[in-house]
């Protein structure tokens, strides 16, 4: 799972301000079968940094190894060998064996403590996380997906109280007689207690999206009323380090948001999450899930709000400079996509070889497809075109394909030579302009399409595809939608 590669965010800050010493650990162990292969151990240091810190190991020749890791917070790192994956826990100060097989990382890994260190809380601790991998995260019989989710309200409770009882059971026998260190027995009854809470909290949204074909489901009046318990929000900040801790906050701020009459097709939606994750919290986790909101505002937010939203998160979020680096960062990067951002312009030729400009179309809601003709998908959509255009006749809609193919003679073929005529506009990108035009619009495969507002600002950057019945309900609903974004005042929600 992905909480299991993640740095335990938060935790950082939290415990610099409890005065831990950068000590880091120490990782040394044994590879059976060894084939001489490097391993890395690999943890991200900071919430909000996708590069993430390596450092590697080279068994010798009897496949031993030893490697200190620079990690200033308790931490999930990630042992890789050969491709196979496998979750540790550390603190700094920590001395840690690992004997696993080259064969099979996961399953074989045992742990104990190192040579000359008598403290085994670490290897416990490790121990427990192999076996909750073993029984639990692996199993899907304890997952919600794919099967558990279509379960109705009662059996899925039901199912959620028998796998938590579970977990806490197998907890409490790893840890007799104080066999764990206080930071990760506080860690693991999160992640078991925030497991549930996420789950539960987010359970009708994702059975709506996973089973499509029935009606949104209507849960009893009590089903919520877990929420109401302070021990779960905003819960103690003390375990900031549990990764089901983030993602229930999270969550809840989208939870809350939504009860409140806010969706996330709004034009208001992530500035209102903003204020209600800036009402919620206000010890350690608060600056953690304010930055998670701006990330999401920057990759699905209006640039205006996101930059008005950083603004105050600079000053007022009482994060650390770091962090603030990595969201301007964040920010910068998704701005040429953002909606609200200027659409980049787009050297266009007509079959008949006349120049064509996005600029002529101001004051209509722009659908662009970018296409090529040599690949089945891009053909697939074209059939489509004649659907769609007659379901917005008489609305301010214009759909635009844009071609990207080698030979410019074989898309004039395409498009000219079709009977009866396709209809929209059809424009072709010279050859020599495609690398700039890919680049700007981030296509990384085709077929691809954006929305361009009646500002000529994008207003959608992924929407869906011509042979999506939704997609002509969408073009509809967005016509002058790019205004309802500008109208948002933040100092109003």
């Amino acid at each position: 799972m992905n909480y299991q590669k993640n740095v335990l965010v938060g935790a950082l800050l939290l415990l610099t301000r409890l005065g831990w010493a950068q000590a880091g650990a120490e990782l040394s162990g044994h590879v059976d079968n060894d084939i001489g292969s490097t391993i890395s151990i690999s943890w991200t240091a900071q919430p909000f940094d996708t590069r993430e810190q390596v450092v590697r190991a080279h068994p010798n020749a009897q496949g031993n190894f030893q490697v200190h890791l620079p990690i200033t917070s308790p931490t999930l790192v990630q042992l890789t060998y050969e491709g196979e994956e496998a979750p540790l826990f550390l603190e700094p100060g920590q001395a840690l064996a690992v004997n696993f097989n080259a064969d099979n990382v996961a399953a074989s890994r045992r742990f104990s403590p190192a040579a000359g260190n008598p403290d085994k809380k670490a290897a416990n601790a490790n121990n427990y996380l192999r076996e909750v991998e073993s029984k639990y995260t692996d199993n899907e019989a304890y997952q919600v997906l794919p099967d558990n989710i279509n379960l109705l309200e009662k059996a899925f409770l039901a199912f959620l109280d028998y796998r938590r009882s579970h977990e806490l059971t197998l907890f409490k026998q790893s840890n007799r007689h104080g066999a764990l260190t206080p930071t990760f027995e506080a860690y693991a009854l999160a992640e078991i207690n925030y497991a549930y809470a996420n789950d539960r909290l987010t359970y009708v949204n994702l059975r709506e999206q996973t089973a499509g074909d029935q009606q949104r489901l209507v849960v009893s009046p009590s089903y919520y009323d877990f929420l109401r318990d302070n021990s779960v929000v905003p819960g103690n900040e003390k375990i900031a380090s549990s990764q089901h801790y983030q993602e229930f906050l999270l969550n809840y701020v989208h939870h809350q948001a939504q009860s409140t009459g806010h969706q996330p097709t709004d034009p208001d939606y992530y500035p209102a999450c903003y204020q209600v994750a800036a009402k919620l919290l206000h010890g350690p986790m608060r600056p953690v899930v304010l930055g998670r909101v701006l990330l999401e505002t920057f990759r699905f937010g209006h640039i205006a709000h996101a930059k008005a939203l950083l603004s105050d998160y600079e000053a007022t979020g009482q994060a650390p400079r770091r962090w603030l680096e990595q969201l301007r960062a964040a920010q910068v990067a998704n701005a040429a996509l953002a909606i609200g951002s200027r659409a980049p312009q787009i050297p266009l030729v007509t079959a008949t070889g006349d120049s064509l400009r996005l600029n002529d179309y101001r004051g209509k809601l722009v659908y662009l497809m970018f296409w090529d003709t040599r690949f089945p998908a891009s053909q697939h959509e074209l059939p489509f075109l004649k659907e769609v255009t007659e379901a917005l006749k008489g609305q301010p809609v214009v759909v635009v394909t844009v071609a990207l193919d080698e030979q410019l003679d074989t898309w004039q073929r395409t498009v000219m030579q079709v009977s009866p005529a396709t209809p929209g506009l059809h424009a072709y990108v010279p050859l020599a302009r495609q690398a700039a035009v890919r680049q700007a619009y981030g296509l990384g495969k085709l077929p691809t399409a954006v929305i361009l507002a009646e500002d000529g600002t994008i207003l959608d950057p992924h929407p869906k595809r011509l042979s999506s019945r939704a997609l002509q309900d969408d073009l509809k609903a967005a016509v002058g939608r790019g205004a309802a974004y500008r109208a948002v005042t933040l100092s109003r929600l």
